[in-house]
């Protein structure tokens, strides 16, 4: 991508991401990676510092508008040194799973500095079993989940050893000047309000499609019904209370051929067959809790990519986010599953992530200022009562994301990735986020929570497991070993398509 190609200005929705960040809730996603072998620091920092010209956006770092008049640029960090963001770590014998976690939960917990490229990578070494660690993060305002995922394939490769990598390094642009940036900024606001509501007429145009009235008019019903759910009161799960900053992590995996062997035996997608299982595990937490499920609906917060096919490469945030609210008095996980395949179908048809796409396209044509006082009033002491609004609206308990990922397996210096446990944040005292992505034959989840809010994280992932183990067993799935993949065929497919 050349530097000249990239949008300079941050969207509405990475400056939300921005400016919402507290020092009790960072907004950074990320990783906690291991890997088989020692993994030759040197040479994975000089790999990185002879790729990191392919991805410009990490080097650069944020610079607020001239008096906050629009939202903040990206521009090159005249002081960047990839030492700056690569460090590494010796644990403590005898170098536990349990004490890898509780370093990548300090790590997690720390927001990143702003007067840099807002990212970092932590390599851990002295994992038993002869194997790496590595914990990355990078700010939400620079990527989504499916960016962060695309960025996967710069930073790894497909086979241990690849040939050598041929960048033209590009001269790095001087920082404009504030008279500069002012002129841009006034600018930028006129075209790019005007560029937001085109964008937001035909997005309206483009919802109902030249459909029929008949056909139209289910979706504005099933869109006004969702949000009616939505903006209901919630009564608060036990995890749904303010944080304390200190992050809790707890990781857990299944083959990922048993959860589409799931799909195919009672329908659906492996998104429905994973929701099954959190529904399933959150069940079984409640009741440690004694909280009683009887009509009582678990309200989590989906977020769904709104790229376009030309727009697969794209860096930043192109999200929208799809409510599901899914009755947590089902015990037999098939009426369950049944269920969730119900509800996430019906959201599809009446295309409820367009609707709030669109309504978060609306708001977020506001002028800047506005949009970042709102956000900064929420997120600052002084704001408790607009943060206690924020945590209500939207009413949901938690988030859950599912991001498609590789399954082939991916190198990084010669070293094989085993884990991958995708990292996202916790916000607006939704206290607790799962992450799932799938990587090597293998559906990764990670639960992510807070001190005050999860200090028992672990019994829900024991649940889950348990869920999932009933579900498979109720679906007639038998157990079944992730699918063993072999580099060498993978080089002879990347050589015969060169």
């Amino acid at each position: 991508m050349s530097y000249m190609e990239l949008k300079r200005r941050l969207s509405p929705m990475d400056a939300f991401f921005l400016h919402i960040e507290r020092d009790e809730a960072p907004m950074h996603v990320g990783a906690v990676q291991t890997y088989d072998g020692r993994i030759p620091f040197r040479k994975f920092v000089k790999q990185m510092s002879e790729r990191i010209h392919l991805i410009p956006r990490y080097l650069q770092r944020v610079v607020p508008a001239p008096f906050r008049l629009g939202h903040p640029t990206w521009e090159f960090d005249p002081d960047f040194d990839i030492e700056n963001h690569i460090r590494k770590m010796d644990m403590p014998s005898p170098g536990t799973d349990d004490q890898f976690r509780a370093i990548a939960e300090q790590i997690f917990s720390e927001p990143l500095p702003r007067d840099r490229p807002l990212w970092d990578i932590t390599v851990i070494y002295g994992l038993q079993g002869k194997r790496s660690g590595m914990v990355i993060r990078v700010h939400h305002c620079m990527v989504d989940g499916i960016a962060g995922v695309g960025l996967m394939f710069v930073l790894l490769d497909a086979v241990p050893n690849p040939p050598p990598y041929k960048v033209e390094k590009q001269p790095v642009p001087p920082i404009p000047n504030t008279v500069h940036r002012l002129y841009e900024t006034l600018w930028d606001s006129a075209i790019d309000s005007l560029t937001h509501w085109t964008r937001v007429l035909n997005d309206v145009q483009g919802l109902s499609n030249g459909a029929p009235k008949d056909e139209t008019m289910p979706i504005v019903k099933e869109f006004a019904a969702t949000m009616a759910g939505l903006l209901s009161p919630i009564k608060r799960l036990p995890f749904n209370r303010p944080f304390s900053g200190r992050k809790r992590l707890s990781f857990t995996h299944f083959p990922f051929a048993e959860a589409r062997a799931i799909r195919k035996q009672l329908g659906g997608t492996v998104n429905d067959v994973a929701l099954t299982v959190v529904t399933g595990g959150m069940r079984r937490y409640l009741a440690k809790h004694d909280f009683p499920v009887f009509r009582e609906n678990l309200r989590i917060m989906m977020p769904a990519n709104m790229r376009k096919e030309e727009q697969r490469g794209d860096l930043g945030n192109q999200i929208t986010f799809v409510p599901v609210q899914i009755p947590l008095d089902i015990k037999d996980p098939i009426d369950r599953i049944e269920a969730i395949i119900e509800i996430t179908q019906r959201l599809k048809e009446e295309r409820v992530s367009d609707s709030i796409g669109l309504m978060f396209q609306v708001v977020q044509g506001m002028m800047a200022p506005v949009q970042e006082g709102l956000v900064a009033t929420a997120a600052s002491p002084a704001g408790s009562t607009m943060l206690s609004l924020l945590s209500q609206v939207p009413p949901l308990h938690m988030i859950c994301t599912n991001i498609p990922g590789p399954q082939i397996p991916l190198y990084m210096a010669g070293k094989r990735l085993i884990d991958h446990y995708a990292l996202v944040p916790t916000c607006l005292e939704m206290g607790l986020t799962c992450a799932i992505t799938s990587y090597d034959q293998r559906l990764f989840i990670t639960l992510i929570g807070d001190d005050n809010t999860m200090p028992d994280i672990d019994f829900l992932r024991d649940y889950m497991e348990d869920a999932f183990l009933e579900l498979r067993d109720a679906a007639g799935v038998e157990e079944r070993a992730p699918v063993e993949f072999h580099h060498a065929a993978q080089r002879r497919r990347l050589e015969s398509s060169a």
